[in-house]
């Protein structure tokens, strides 16, 4: 008997040991990941900074008021033509306790500011019925469900997730032929189930993957083994014939730890091709 409580006594240290450790690197300052991407149909010379940040899961116990303030500051600093969000603002873990109002998540985002303005698309864990709400508020960033915007040099296209019923026709309906698009999509594996890119020059910004969140060595991905693997976890890469750059994000999701994928903010510089 006293070995049987030795040995949960043993196994629960090692428990806390890996939430605390996690819980440590999930709430680490996001590192800054930067790119260089050519996007054709950019008025040659130009050079676009775009700041894209994704999966902020506003709630307890790793991303509060303070933190998220502190990384839109993070943000601010780096002075970006263009901000984007790729959904996911609140919920997602197993314990959601106080549960996360709408009111609370949204606030520290609308001090984002960029001369380009700051634009953003729904996540999975973003109930559909605070869409109305959040267009509501009237505050940046600004809400793109299934629309587009054009905001001079390119035009920013936002679909809905594709939980909630992402529609590439009706956002990309009206878009100038040959002007590039800058299309925001939460989870960038449904491009494998849409139409091919349209004739316009596009890049596909994502997030929804968390990097994998908990990547341990000789066993990578643990949600990866758990859900399947992404067709693109982070980074840039193709998707059925779509040009597309993943984000790892700066919240979590499930539990409130990171492994082997430090929390990031994404600055892409887009060059014309």
């Amino acid at each position: 008997m006293r070995a049987l409580i030795r040995g949960v006594a043993f196994l629960a240290t090692l428990a806390i040991l890996f939430l605390g450790v996690g819980l440590w690197n999930a709430t680490r300052p996001p590192q800054l990941v930067e790119a260089r991407l050519p996007l054709a149909g950019l008025p040659a010379g130009t050079e676009l900074r775009v700041l894209m940040m994704g999966d902020t899961h506003f709630g307890f116990p790793d991303m509060g008021t303070g933190r998220l303030l502190r990384i839109v500051a993070q943000a601010n600093a780096l002075k970006p033509d263009l901000i984007v969000l790729t959904g996911d603002y609140s919920g997602g873990k197993i314990i959601d306790w106080p549960r996360v109002r709408l009111e609370t998540a949204l606030p520290p985002l609308a001090a984002l500011k960029a001369p380009l303005g700051a634009w953003a698309v729904m996540g999975n864990h973003d109930v559909e019925a605070w869409t109305p709400k959040i267009m509501a508020l009237q505050v940046q960033p600004k809400l793109l469900v299934n629309a587009h915007a054009d905001v001079g040099p390119l035009v920013i296209v936002g679909l809905a997730s594709a939980t909630h019923g992402a529609d590439p026709a009706k956002a990309l309906a009206g878009v100038p032929p040959g002007k590039p698009i800058l299309m925001l999509l939460h989870e960038g594996d449904h491009l494998d189930w849409l139409t091919p890119p349209p004739a316009n020059p596009v890049l596909v910004l994502s997030g929804h993957t968390h990097g994998g969140q908990v990547v341990l060595p000789g066993v990578g991905s643990v949600g990866s083994l758990l859900l399947g693997t992404p067709l693109c976890i982070r980074g840039a890469c193709r998707v059925n014939g779509w040009p597309l750059f993943v984000t790892s994000g700066v919240g979590t999701s499930w539990l409130p730890i990171r492994y082997g994928v430090r929390p990031e903010i994404v600055l892409l510089t887009l060059v014309a091709a």
